[in-house]
């Protein structure tokens, strides 16, 4: 069966006309200009402890910070890890009460049979940062994940590669899976090896996760999503790991199928839905709310379409109403006479309140000045009021889009 098409779209209530959504202003700044040649991940913490958030972008061969709120830059560490440097995510790791980073790197696609790299940045008593290696022996490690999955109390780190070892184009879905890993923080954190468990090796192509409470248990699940499409991973008490099928993803698309981009949020009843980018580096924005009966998979929508390599999804209340937005990046321009923005660039999608099926108004944020490889919200100046930032590919920058609605 097809995957709905735009006229479905349009259908069940998608205005795709660029339009600035009521009570939604975004004003641009460019912190920097060129980063490196590919900005492959950013992430928003505390680095000097002075209360404020700072920006923390990954670059090929270097990890830098942006300082609020002047945006000076300042190297973490460069020319020191294998290139590439792929992926971070911020955590006290040594209990100092400094911000310290993980980080995945050795980042050769297509090389599945290399093992990636995975260390973590921390700082010395006069502050200098230093590389603890931390011994992994997977290819294509491509995202990292903090948080309780075991129901200990305290995060642990969930590591997921893009593809299995030895798995080649065009049919990602074929061979050895991803094999999603959780490690523990041990008493000695300089130590290289984190004691470690499978949560699940099944799956093919896992682009990305997000870990939370999902099913509202007081438990943390991860949900993936994977060249077979949106799934759920629950460790249940005994210690073994369950995978439930949530959504189908696009398996209509070629060669690339299911799910790239996940994130989820909330409208205004509590009530989740998950968002997509589809097939893997997909051209369509999509979202599943949850099925009538339990048991079944989660209805499929189409918002947006063609979305010519979307690669970032972010979730998050950037108005005033009690619904979560959907924030979209998209890193290449679409076909020429596309409807909607030409592309690359980032996009709001503001949920219709009460709508089911569910739907959504697109808002342009930047059409062209951002070919986005990653994105991401947080209250950079205190207002109240969530920001954007986002990162580059072909166009290496990194760019502040202030939240200035009334």
């Amino acid at each position: 069966m097809r995957a709905p098409t735009l006229l479905t779209a349009i259908a069940l209530g998608l205005m795709l006309e660029p339009a600035l959504a009521d009570g939604l202003r975004f004003e641009p700044q460019e912190i920097d200009p060129h980063v490196g040649n590919v900005c492959y991940a950013l992430t928003v913490a505390d680095v000097n402890g002075d209360g404020k958030p700072d920006v923390v972008a990954v670059s090929e061969d270097a990890v830098v910070w942006y300082e609020n709120p002047g945006w000076a830059r300042r190297d973490i560490v460069r020319g020191t890890t294998e290139r590439d440097n792929v992926c971070i995510q911020p955590h006290d790791i040594d209990g100092d009460g400094r911000v310290d980073f993980v980080l995945g790197a050795g980042w050769r696609p297509p090389d599945t049979n290399r093992a990636s790299t995975l260390q973590w940045l921390g700082r010395d008593a006069s502050g200098a940062w230093k590389v603890h290696p931390i011994a992994y022996d997977e290819p294509s490690l491509h995202r990292l994940r903090w948080g309780d999955v075991k129901g200990t109390g305290k995060p642990q780190l969930v590591i997921a590669p893009l593809q299995g070892r030895g798995t080649k184009p065009p049919d990602w879905g074929k061979g050895n899976g991803s094999r999603v890993l959780v490690l523990e923080v041990p008493t000695d954190p300089t130590s290289k090896d984190w004691p470690a468990e499978v949560a699940d090796d099944s799956l093919h192509t896992i682009h990305n996760l997000q870990i939370l409470d999902l099913d509202g248990d007081h438990h943390n699940e991860m949900v993936v999503a994977a060249w077979e499409g949106v799934f759920r991973l629950d460790r249940g008490a005994d210690g073994k790991w369950a995978r439930t099928k949530l959504g189908a993803g696009n398996q209509a698309s070629t060669p690339n199928k299911g799910a790239s981009e996940i994130k989820v949020g909330r409208t205004a009843a509590g009530v989740p839905y998950i968002a997509t980018i589809e097939p893997w580096h997909g051209f369509q924005v999509v979202a599943y709310t949850p099925p009538a009966k339990a048991g079944e998979l989660w209805p499929r929508t189409v918002l947006a379409e063609p979305l010519t390599w979307g690669h970032a999804v972010w979730c998050d209340n950037l108005d005033d109403d009690a619904d979560d937005e959907l924030i979209i990046g998209q890193r290449d321009p679409n076909p020429a006479g596309s409807p909607g923005p030409k592309g690359p660039g980032i996009f709001v999608l503001d949920i219709t309140p009460g709508s089911s099926p569910i739907s959504f108004t697109r808002q342009t944020v930047d059409d062209g000045g951002m070919a986005c490889e990653d994105a991401l919200s947080a209250d950079l100046n205190g207002d109240g009021r969530p920001d954007l930032i986002a990162g580059g590919r072909a166009t290496h920058n990194v760019k502040i889009y202030w939240n200035r609605r009334p």
